[in-house]
């Protein structure tokens, strides 16, 4: 049964109301000789890296910056949203990519919260080992969305806009599941595509 697109977010009201946003994938198989010889043709690499990101918006729409796996940009909303760091070529059990967020402490200007998941690869989802994203409560490690992105919606998608958490108050935030895709998206409009979906 298909997930609401909207529900409130149910998180467990203890310590700092953790979520996380976990990125899962398998590492690539090892290539022939002729797959390395297309791979230096085509740009690409042998492996499979893809990114976990999570982007910032106030009230008004106005994006006030990001957490992904560059390590200058590891943590965001005054430490309270960070990232596990950058797993490049998907290998080890669980998850390979997280992001944390601090629900209970997030700076009241913050509003929205986007995240998304990238190939830096130069690969298409449909090329990527059984990923699989997913928001779950950190205390519980109950899922609240789970998605399988081997069944991307259009050919040679490389972002995901996986899902929005909104804030409703001090302590209440609302999940809207958008699960999109793109289609190599330039890097300028990548920003204007997810604000199109701020509630």
């Amino acid at each position: 049964m298909d997930q609401p697109a909207i529900r409130p977010l149910n998180v467990t009201k203890t310590a700092k109301h953790r979520v996380v946003v976990g990125l899962s994938w398998d590492p690539a198989a090892e290539p022939r000789l002729f797959d390395k010889l297309c791979a230096l043709t085509s740009g690409k690499v042998n492996h499979h890296d893809l990114d976990l990101s999570c982007y910032i918006f106030s009230k008004d729409h106005s994006f006030l910056g990001m957490v992904s796996a560059d390590p200058a940009r590891a943590s965001g909303a005054n430490d309270h949203i960070y990232h596990s760091g950058d797993n490049v070529e998907g290998v080890g059990d669980g998850d390979d990519e997280e992001i944390s967020v601090e629900l209970k402490d997030i700076p009241a200007d913050i509003q929205c919260l986007v995240f998304t998941a990238t190939i830096s690869s130069g690969h298409c989802f449909q090329e990527i080992n059984s990923p699989e994203i997913h928001l779950y409560d950190a205390y519980t490690k109950h899922d609240f969305l789970k998605f399988d992105m081997m069944h991307a919606e259009k050919d040679n998608a490389d972002l995901l806009i996986f899902a929005l958490l909104d804030r409703m108050n001090e302590e209440d935030w609302m999940l809207h599941r958008i699960c999109t895709f793109l289609n190599k998206p330039k890097e300028s409009d990548i920003l204007e595509r997810i604000k199109q979906y701020l509630p």
